[in-house]
This record gives C-alpha cells, structure tokens and sequence, in this order.
C-alpha cells in the first residue's frame, strides 16, 4: 500500500507534471527554451550597445559615416561609435544564440559547418538591412521623441523582434535540425541486396 501510495504521489509531483507536459508539448517547449536564449542574447546586446555606444565609443559618435548601407548622423542617428556599438553588440548576441540554441534548445546534431555558415548568411542578410533600415527609422522616432539614445534603442528593439520571428523557423527547420544518424547511415549506406541465384538441377 505504501509503494502504490508514493507511486501516486511520485506521478502527480510537480517534476512529473513538468516532465509530461515536455514530452506531451515537444514544440511549445521548444518555443520557450528559445525564448529564454533569446532572452540572454538579448541582455548581451541590449548592454553591449549602450556600454560601447554611450561610454567606450561615445568620442567617435561626432564622425559621421555616409558608406554603403551605413548612413550614421552625428545630429540625429549617432556617428561612428554608434555604428561599431551596433555591429559589435548584434555581433556578441548572435554568437551566444548560436552556441546556446543549438546546444540546449533544438539539441542540433546536423553538420555544424553548414550550420555556421547557412546561420552568417542569414544573420548578415539581416544586419544589412537592419543598418540600411535602422537609421530611417531611428530618424523618424527621433522626430517625435527628440532623443537619438532612446530613439536608437527602441529601433534596435524592434529590429530584435522582428529578427526573432524569422530567426526561430530558420533555425528550427533549416539551420539546427536534429538529424536521426542512424536512419540517416543505414540509407547511405543501404545497398539494394540481390537474391540469391538458386542452382539449377
């Protein structure tokens, strides 16, 4: 009576509960573990960019960069220190996500060469065109609130949440799959078998 009895109470604990609605919600637990990731790269970034664009860089922000994609105003969108500040700290983000969500999230086991690589692609595609976007818009938030700092941070958020909407399906389905090694072997290595030729009598 007493074994059955901690059994019970064992199935309905807590642990067992969390433990059950994992394996019962796979994808929606992988949703929350990718948020939480984010989340830390996204503290890294957030204090990376103010520490470099508001203390170490704050003397080159009265350069102004007019080059390629990057078009940084020292009157309105912050000068070169700006630039650096945000391309270091996307840069910092981006890696503790990869290392983090490839290891505790999605348990990634597909070739980390193309991993790494499809991973850049993307996440330079998408810094392109945030640096292209970023100033524009931190132009026009900056036209209402009339603070470059608070102007440049709140685009820099929003960017991150419209990366983190195509950075999740990318990644999940394309970039850090977990590939079954042995289904993956035996169909490679599976050659068509042939029947054995029967004597003739």
């Amino acid at each position: 009576m007493e074994d059955s009895a901690k059994t019970k109470k064992a199935t309905g604990s807590l642990p067992e509960k969390f433990k059950q609605f994992i394996s019962q919600h796979a994808g929606i637990w992988q949703f929350i573990k990718f948020s939480l990731m984010s989340s830390i790269a996204a503290v890294v970034e957030i204090t990376s960019f103010m520490l470099l664009n508001s203390l170490i860089l704050k003397s080159l922000n009265n350069q102004a960069v007019d080059w390629f994609v990057f078009h940084y105003n020292p009157d309105t969108t912050g000068g070169l220190g700006t630039m650096v500040a945000f391309l270091v700290s996307t840069t910092l983000a981006q890696i503790v996500a990869f290392i983090a969500n490839r290891k505790k999230t999605f348990n990634a086991n597909n070739n980390l060469a193309f991993s790494i690589t499809v991973y850049s692609i993307m996440m330079v595609t998408i810094i392109l065109v945030q640096t292209w976007s970023g100033p524009i818009l931190v132009e026009w938030m900056d036209s209402i609130i009339h603070n470059s700092d608070i102007s440049g941070l709140l685009s820099k958020l929003l960017w991150m949440f419209i990366s983190f909407l195509i950075i999740f399906p990318m990644s999940k389905y394309v970039i850090m799959r977990k590939v079954d090694k042995e289904e993956e072997g035996q169909s490679e290595d599976a050659t068509p078998q042939e029947e054995p030729i029967e004597p003739q009598t």
